[in-house]
Formats: C-alpha cells, structure tokens, sequence
C-alpha cells in the first residue's frame, strides 16, 4: 500500500480525512500517513488525532502518494508547484457517492467530495476542488486550481476560467464565463459573463467596488 499525505490540515483538509479514510481504496490501495502543514499545533484543538508534518522543506515520498486539502486557489498554486517541483506524485480523489457521467476528464489532484454530479462531456483542470452535493452540467469546463464550494450549480456549456473560487450554493446559468481569478460570493447568481479577477455577489450578480455593487454580471 502506498503511504497518502494530505496537504494542509484546516478545515477543508481534515474533511478530506475524514472522507480518505472511509474511501474504500483505504488500507488496499493506500493509508493515509499525515498531514503535511507548518502548524505543528494545527490539530491541537481536536485531539492530535493524525501526525503533522512541517511542509517546508518536505521531500516528496518517492513511494506515496498526495492529495491537496486547501481551498484558496492561490495558495493552492503557490504550494502544490513547489510540490510537483520536487517529484510528489498528486492523485485525484472520488468520494464513491459521486455520480461521475460520460466523457468526464480529471485533471491531475482534482477533489470530488460527497454528493457530487458530473453530467456529461466536462472537463476539470488539474487541482480542481469541487465541495459537497454540487452539480456540473453538460459541456462544462473548468480551470487549473479553482474551487467551488458546497450545494452550487453549475449549468451547461458554463466556462470557469484558472483560479477562481466559487461560494457555497452559488449558481451560474447556461453558457456563462466566469473570469480567472475571480470570486463569486456564496449564494450569487451569475447572469452575465464575470470579469476575470473581480468579486461578484448578490441576485443578479453584480461586481463589488469600495462603494458596493458597479454592475451586473
């Protein structure tokens, strides 16, 4: 069995635990060996349940395996590089209640937690992390480290560029691009095609400026 690593031990990386371990390929295929984070106290509130080992420095097990459990997407890409840099070999993670449909591509590191559904004829770039119960349709394309949180729909032939983190329950409609580096708040509805690195929210989603909403998106 190869040894897995998960890196980070927040919230969203002890959820991961909590799924790894009763992940059917746990104590066949792989075990689930630490965290890798540079809190060394980052369990202390929960029993020091697993070990933690400082990510500085880490040198990759040449005989394990990584999952990435961070949410922001820059700190996604700034660690994980350094990572892939240095050999670690990232896998993708399927929790076995996801419903996966046809011609469904992952990219490398990609999380698919509980109650997920992929339709069809969609593809998730690498260190993509799609939260509980969210539903991708059709023809759906979806950039290198973003994120998208819990209970959101994306619908058909929708286009989500690198680097964007989605909020919870958020909903974007048919054939809308969401720029790189953007941030849809939880709860928005995106009717328009959202400028690359700007912060939507509301119904209908507008972009945030320092004297609130500029526009509709």
């Amino acid at each position: 069995m190869k040894p897995l690593y998960i890196v980070g031990a927040g919230s969203f990386g002890r959820e991961l635990h909590s799924y790894v371990l009763r992940h059917p390929a746990h104590g066949h295929v792989w075990t689930f060996a630490g965290f890798l984070d540079d809190n060394p106290d980052a369990l202390a509130d929960y029993g020091r349940f697993a070990p933690v080992i400082p990510l500085s420095g880490h040198l990759p097990d040449p005989y394990g395996v990584y999952l990435c459990g961070l949410g922001r997407p820059a700190t996604k890409a700034r660690l994980m590089e350094s990572l892939l840099r240095a050999g670690a070999e990232f896998i993708h993670f399927v929790h076995p209640s996801v419903l996966l449909g046809e011609r469904v591509r992952l990219g490398r590191g990609v999380i698919l937690c509980p109650g997920v559904i992929l339709t069809c004829d969609i593809s998730l770039g690498d260190f993509v992390t799609i939260n509980l119960n969210t539903t991708i349709g059709h023809d759906v394309t979806v950039g290198e480290w973003t994120t998208v949180s819990s209970q959101c729909d994306l619908t058909g032939h929708v286009q989500v560029e690198a680097g964007v983190f989605i909020g919870s329950k958020a909903s974007v409609i048919p054939g809308r691009r969401i720029g790189a580096g953007s941030l849809v708040a939880a709860g928005a509805v995106v009717f328009r095609d959202v400028t690359p690195g700007v912060t939507v929210a509301g119904n209908p989603a507008a972009t945030l400026t320092a004297s609130g909403p500029a526009h509709s998106s």
